[in-house]
Parts: structure tokens; sequence; C-alpha cells
């Protein structure tokens, strides 16, 4: 996929696919992300209890090299910045030719530097090669961070929502979505 540079500090990141080597650090970013992006939009007992060994486990499974699911990673050196794993959308309305944005996290310490941008565009580019036309993602609906970024990236609330339930409270999710460039 490439090298771009760390526009804060102009070092040489990777953009590339991601192995199962990469678990951990996938982990570790994961956590720090949601500790940081979901304060005060969680309850502080479900971010108090993420735990990387958990979601170390969790990402081995998506990374088996048996997944169709793909996962694409920016890192500097042996540092892990962040991640976009992406896949089939599995939504009954879906329809055919609907990737899906699953996840995308950067460590906090790079948010706002471009990086984001950077594996959210390698994400879309891995759907668009397996033929998806369209994407769409769930987001956590009071998360404005992250609705200021898919808004700069193209996406739109399709006025899809789901509720769901995260240590005792209800929280609503909005699906966005948007078109895919041709591979």
């Amino acid at each position: 996929m490439g090298r771009v540079r760390d526009p804060a500090t102009g070092d040489s990141v990777r953009v590339r696919d991601a192995t199962v080597d990469d678990a951990p650090g996938i982990a570790a970013v994961h956590v720090a992300s949601w500790k940081d992006a979901y304060a005060g939009l969680l309850p502080a007992a479900v971010l108090d209890g993420l735990s990387v060994a958990q979601r170390r486990r969790h990402w081995r499974r998506v990374l088996d090299p048996s997944s169709v699911d793909r996962v694409v990673i920016a890192a500097r050196g042996d540092e892990l910045l962040g991640f976009a794993h992406v896949g089939t959308a599995h939504d009954a309305d879906a329809g055919p030719g609907t990737g899906q944005l699953v996840t995308i996290y950067l460590h906090p310490d790079v948010w706002g530097t471009g990086i984001g941008r950077q594996v959210h565009d390698a994400g879309l580019a891995r759907l668009a090669e397996r033929g998806h036309r369209r994407a769409v993602l769930w987001m956590l609906s009071t998360n404005a961070r992250a609705a200021r970024f898919y808004e700069r990236q193209g996406w739109e609330r399709d006025g899809c929502i789901r509720v769901q339930q995260f240590g005792g409270a209800v929280v609503i999710d909005h699906r966005w979505a948007r078109g895919l460039p041709s591979a």
C-alpha cells in the first residue's frame, strides 16, 4: 500500500495489510482509542473493563488467514498507530455489493494528523478490490468527533439506526453510507 509522512513529525508511516502478528498492537490501539474516544459517551465501568488481552484474542481470530475480512494498519517502525477492519456488510437491507467499514481506530496520540484518512482510504480500497460498490458503517450517535471525520471522508447518514446496551446504558448508533471508488 505504501508509505506516507506523518504530517506532525515528518516520520515515515507505512500503511499495509495486517497479519496475525499485528494482533497485540491492534488490541492496544483499540483499547486506548476506546478509552479516550468514548469517555463520557459510554459508562466508565465499560471503559474500565476493557482488556487488551481480550481484544488480542478477538483480533487473532479476525486476522486468521481463513477470515474473509481484511484489516489494514498504519505503523511507524514497529509502533502500530491505527487500523481499519473491513468486510462484507451483513445488514438485511445492505444489498449485494455492499461492504462495511467495521471499525477504524487510531491511537489518540495521532488523532488529527491525517493518518486516519490514510488508513480509512486503504480500507475502502480493499473493499473496492473485492468488488464492493458501496460501503456502510455504524457509529455511536453521540460521537461528534467521528461524525466530523466521516463527513470529511464523504459519508452520509442513511437513516438507519440501531439500539445497543453497554454496561446498562442504552446507546443509539446511526448507519452511514457512501459509494466506493472503482478498484
